[in-house]
């Protein structure tokens, strides 16, 4: 008799209830074409990134939610649209 397999237990999904502005937050994320679940999944990961770099500078206790966070964004060189151009 062959033996069988264990199974590998699957991760569930996560739910969230959705408001107004999660949907317009979500909206602005999927402007670069990003699947609902890859949106989500990098904005989970965005802000936990920034948490865990506070906690590990000491700039804010460990667990504590920091009271405001800055974003750094280098400019980037885009081609502008035929009808903006001057």
């Amino acid at each position: 008799m062959a033996t069988k397999k264990p199974t590998r237990r699957r991760r569930s999904p996560v739910s969230v209830p959705r408001t107004d502005s999660f949907d317009a937050a979500l909206a602005t994320v999927m402007r670069t074409g990003m699947t609902k679940a890859d949106a989500v999944r990098l904005a989970v990961e965005f802000l936990a990134h920034g948490w865990q770099s506070a906690w590990d500078a000491g700039a804010v206790p460990d667990g504590k939610i920091p009271d405001r966070m800055l974003m750094r964004v280098q400019e980037q060189d885009t081609p502008q649209a035929a009808n903006q151009r001057e």
